[in-house]
């Protein structure tokens, strides 16, 4: 494994059109698509029937594992139908997904499970719990959060460490976040320290992100919890990659085939904490996610409480998009996010950002040119590898030397991709190598 070292790849932000609105909620939509397969390494199956009414929060899907996450009605309407519908996933596959009809009328909200203090609840109990209200981990990954939480009965966990980074350009969801629900935040994190049996937590934030830091060092000292605390991170890219925080903050190495918890950390993303806190705390399954729009194809640019199955195309009809043909329409980050053929997709869980570009903000993809072995790739790669002999090894399926090049380490950041003259998409030749692995 090649050694990580500080990555130093800084990027214009973008952020400036989003970072100082506030959140505002899109109402639902009259029909919403939900996939089956958005919740990563699990297995859901559906528990309505077509033609069956449905509350808002009643669970609809079910997963085989207790630790699983559940699927809930983001609203109170009627089962449409459950067939194959494109989703937003790598692959832009259909899935089997339940489509609901929202019905206005239907304004009841299912009643949210009886359980007694969080605090008196043992840690299987809590992260069983967690699980039933649909969390799993906003940042992109989508793991279900009781799963990793539940890790410390194999492993000893000394530090749950919140991901408030976000150094991916135009995103600022979690910065707003972090700014309006500090308090919620912070209870979210003494949930997850109990849940994982941890005493220590630490909230990593961006340089660039001064007003979360003042939100959240203000309730800390409110609350007065000596075991949380703050870490500001210089400002790079891509410095939200979780092996680089444990770095940063526990100076710990991981290899690719080690799990954070292995090194006693566990690593969640602020979203994931504040969406368990509003199911412990008030009882709200994960049905809507902030998410920023933006770019210069939306007229009305901000972050926005968005119910999942939200059709995405009415989530740019509402901020005013206005379409052209030299645009690329991203779901996530333009680093390592995916441009999407068309806005009929869903906003799903992993869903953190639309960014609707044109040629002035993004090049667009150009014809790849031979490589010229300039060597700008390795200087920027954040895990020190030779990406130019990774594509010559993963071009002729080298599998040997691609694994003791270090394939696996990879994060997939694309910071190769942006300073290649060439225009080679190494980081997707990369991600390809590793599922033929």
């Amino acid at each position: 494994m090649a050694a990580a070292h500080t990555p130093s790849l800084i990027l214009p932000n973008h952020k400036e059109h989003t970072r100082n609105t506030a959140i505002s909620t899109i109402a639902p939509s009259p029909r919403l698509i939900l996939p089956l397969n958005q919740h990563r390494d699990t297995e859901l199956t559906p528990c309505v029937t077509l033609g069956q009414r449905v509350r808002a929060h009643d669970v609809i899907a079910k997963p085989a594992h207790p630790l699983g996450a559940s699927l809930h009605a983001p609203v109170s309407g009627i089962i449409d139908s459950i067939a194959f519908h494109p989703t937003p996933t790598l692959q832009q596959q259909s899935a089997l997904s339940i489509v609901l009809s929202y019905q206005p009328d239907m304004t009841s909200i299912s009643s949210p499970c009886e359980h007694g203090p969080w605090q008196d609840m043992n840690s299987i109990s809590l992260c069983e719990l967690i699980a039933s209200g649909g969390i799993v981990g906003l940042g992109g990954a989508v793991f279900p959060t009781a799963t990793k939480l539940a890790l410390h009965a194999q492993h000893t966990i000394e530090q749950i460490i919140i991901n408030g980074m976000e150094c991916e350009p135009y995103l600022s969801c979690d910065d707003r976040l972090m700014r309006e629900h500090a308090r919620d935040i912070l209870q979210g994190v003494q949930i997850a320290m109990h849940a994982c049996q941890t005493q220590q937590a630490f909230i990593a934030i961006e340089s660039d992100k001064p007003e979360a830091v003042t939100a959240l060092s203000a309730e800390l000292d409110m609350l007065n919890d000596s075991r949380i605390h703050i870490r500001v991170i210089p400002m790079c890219y891509p410095s939200g990659d979780e092996k680089h925080l444990i770095r940063h903050i526990t100076g710990r190495e991981l290899s690719h085939k080690q799990l954070p918890a292995e090194a006693g950390c566990i690593v969640s993303n602020v979203a994931t904490i504040y969406a368990c806190a509003r199911w412990i705390l008030n009882g709200e399954p994960l049905t809507s996610r902030i998410v920023t729009v933006s770019g210069n194809g939306i007229t009305r640019p901000g972050n926005y409480r968005i119910h999942i199955g939200t059709p995405i195309h009415d989530v740019l009809q509402h901020c005013g998009a206005v379409y052209k043909a030299n645009q690329q329409l991203i779901m996530g980050g333009p680093m390592m996010g995916q441009t999407l053929a068309d806005a009929n997709y869903p906003v799903v869980k992993a869903t953190n950002a639309l960014i609707l570009a044109d040629d002035r903000e993004l090049d667009y993809p150009s014809a790849e040119q031979p490589c010229i072995r300039c060597g700008e790739c390795a200087t920027v790669c954040p895990a020190q590898l030779l990406p130019q002999q990774l594509l010559v090894h993963s071009r002729h399926g080298n599998l040997n030397a691609l694994r003791e090049l270090g394939l696996y380490d990879c994060i997939e950041c694309g910071c190769c991709d942006y300073v290649c003259p060439s225009h080679i998409r190494l980081a997707t030749r990369f991600r390809e190598a590793k599922r033929i692995n």
